[in-house]
């Protein structure tokens, strides 16, 4: 037979000539996949300093979104500083620091479109915030923004209230019953907080009990019903792990789009696999709840998202609404309304408890407005939403702990764009970094970094709101951005008028984690209740 005549050095020696034609193939395969992009470039962005891997290859960006803190804006911020407005991040990405960047990047008429970094993103299908082409985004506004209307946001605040009230009365329960070592939402005991705790105080995980009422505002105006988070005192589905997992995974994949249907077989990381199953999860529970309401007879006073969604109007058809979509959409106000204000609203109370006197000034306007109340208060709408230093607070906490604290890329179109006196041509991406804008001393002034509420009260201080990318800019901004205002302002009025907070460990850092959204981790705060308190209802509802 053949094969008794070839040997084993043979083989290994056929074997290696194998093995090196993969390597040379392979070798050659990158090379053009990151040399071919620059070659392309040349004379167009490789003038633009950043990163030498950068120049080559999206594995520089990669790298940063992927680390355990996730800290790719504050790198991006870095480099700013030391190369200036123009960084090159990968082979066709710029991002520009300018404060003009905000308009013509992000502005209304330039014909940008999201890049390919939101296919990540998608899931079930693209919805409102992931859809790039342009078209399709002004069919889904059309019936979207009849449920952010100021007419259906009156009728979004009695969900709102009622979730509120549910985390008052927790707030004044764990006080009562003396609960005082409470660091955890699931109770856990630590000595060293306990002998921390004054008189009247109880200690609880703050970042926890935000991410549990705003799920339950969003799972009350997306699903018909809370989920049951804040009366319950714990994660009863893992929704909030899964979000972040989700924001974590995709903020990394977006770097890389392609990669997003290799990552079940990322076996060397199972950072990918875990954000991926994230993903499946939630899009699983935003099926299971829309159905559940399907079924469910129909409330015809309950106004809710999904209320406006079932009765929407396909644009195209004029009959009713994909079933996909309807799903879709209900997932994406799910995604977009929970994490953003729970994380938002943590940032608010570490950022007062760590500035006395910016929440001294805030309770003295919220006393003024609400000067008789008891302990089932909760602001009403009407009563704090033209309240100045409130809005001043929500906006400077906006400003220095950011939503979204990445820049948000956009492609410019076809015949190219100036963007900061520079012309880029056709398919380039390029994007604002939200981090480094807000803290740009050409717009903030010397005391940038600063937490001064004051600011936004200050002459010309309108300037300021062109600056600003709390809830994005231009066309494709936050089309939730009221509702998040209203839910923002109701909270910190009726959590700040009737609580003190006191950071446990004011000696440390707070542990910021950047996702896809800029998170506190944890945030363990002692609460007591502010005396007096007098009973009376004004700007006030109680609740039985």
């Amino acid at each position: 037979m053949i094969l008794d005549t070839i040997s084993i050095d043979d083989l290994v020696r056929a074997g290696s000539r194998v093995s090196l034609l993969a390597l040379i193939l392979g070798t050659v395969t990158l090379a053009a996949y990151y040399i071919v992009p620059y070659l392309a470039n040349k004379g167009k962005l490789n003038d633009i300093p950043g990163p030498l891997v950068a120049k080559f290859s999206n594995l520089w960006s990669l790298y940063w979104a992927r680390q355990v803190q996730h800290q790719l804006s504050w790198v991006t911020y870095d480099l700013h500083k030391e190369l200036g407005d123009f960084v090159r991040l990968a082979p066709d990405h710029v991002s520009i620091s300018h404060p003009d960047s905000i308009r013509d990047v992000l502005g209304h008429g330039n014909g940008f479109t999201k890049s390919e970094f939101y296919y990540a993103f998608d899931n079930i299908q693209s919805g409102i915030f992931t859809t790039r082409d342009r078209a399709a985004h002004s069919r889904k506004r059309k019936y979207v923004s009849h449920m952010f209307s100021p007419k259906a946001m009156v009728g979004f605040e009695p969900y709102m209230t009622s979730a509120i009230g549910t985390l008052a009365t927790q707030m004044n329960a764990l006080i009562d019953t003396g609960r005082a070592n409470r660091y955890t939402a699931l109770g856990a005991v630590d000595p060293e907080i306990k002998a921390r705790q004054g008189p009247g105080e109880a200690a609880l995980d703050v970042a926890q009990w935000s991410a549990f009422l705003a799920f339950d505002i969003i799972g009350d105006l997306a699903f018909g019903e809370p989920f049951g988070f804040t009366a319950e005192g714990k994660d009863t589905n893992g929704g909030i792990k899964k979000l972040r997992d989700r924001g974590e995974w995709c903020a990394t994949v977006g770097q890389m789009p392609w990669i997003k249907t290799w990552t079940p077989y990322f076996f060397f990381d199972s950072f990918f696999a875990k954000g991926l199953q994230a993903t499946k999860d939630l899009a699983a529970i935003g099926i299971a709840k829309v159905e559940k309401r399907k079924m469910a007879s129909r409330d015809a006073s309950r106004r809710d998202i999904l209320y406006y969604l079932l009765s929407a109007t396909d644009p195209d058809t004029g009959g009713e609404l994909p079933d996909r979509e309807i799903k879709a959409e209900a997932l994406t106000q799910l995604i977009a309304g929970s994490d953003t204000t729970g994380n938002t609203i943590t940032h608010l109370v570490d950022m007062l408890a760590r500035h006395p006197e910016a929440l001294k000034t805030l309770q003295a306007e919220l006393d003024a407005a609400f000067p008789n109340v008891d302990q089932h208060f909760v602001a009403m709408f009407e009563d704090c939403k033209d309240l100045p230093y409130t809005q001043g607070v929500i906006n400077e906490t906006l400003r220095l702990r950011t939503t979204v604290s990445v820049g948000l890329p956009r492609v410019v179109p076809k015949g190219g764009a100036m963007a900061c006196g520079r012309f880029f041509e056709e398919g380039t991406t390029l994007s604002t970094p939200t981090y480094t804008v807000h803290r740009d001393v050409r717009v903030w002034g010397p005391d940038a970094h600063d937490f001064k509420p004051e600011r936004w009260r200050r002459e010309g201080a309108a300037d300021l709101e062109k600056a600003f990318l709390g809830f994005s800019y231009g066309p494709r901004a936050c089309i939730g951005r009221n509702v998040a205002y209203m839910e923002l302002k109701k909270t910190v009025a009726t959590l700040f008028r009737l609580f003190e907070y006191r950071v446990v460990f004011p000696e440390k850092e707070s542990h910021i984690r950047e996702g896809f959204h800029l998170k506190c981790q944890e945030l363990p705060v002692f609460v007591r209740r502010r005396t007096p308190v007098s009973k009376g209802t004004h700007g006030s509802v109680t609740l039985s």
